[in-house]
């Protein structure tokens, strides 16, 4: 199946794909492996409520109001809680 990236830089997923992983809208898509050589990639879906499970998961501890470490370690949390490689 072939489908065109957009200007906006998206993807559609073509149904019967989306029908056999059981995708569903507000799924959240991680990127695990990028062959840039062979310009392949892999990723795994991430079912809307689990990203909803972690509301809460950042310890109080973690005093730093930079965005994007406190992104960093919620992407750490999640790669821990779902085995994600």
């Amino acid at each position: 199946m072939i489908t065109t990236i957009t200007t906006k830089g998206q993807v559609t997923v073509p149904a019967e794909i989306r029908k056999i992983l059981n995708i569903a809208v507000g799924d959240k898509v991680y990127f695990t492996e990028v062959e840039k050589k062979e310009r392949k990639v892999v990723f795994k879906i991430i079912p809307q409520g689990v990203v909803d499970e972690l509301a809460g998961a950042l310890s109080t501890k973690i005093k730093d109001k930079n965005f994007k470490e406190v992104r960093k370690r919620a992407g750490q949390l999640l790669v821990k809680k779902y085995k994600i490689k």
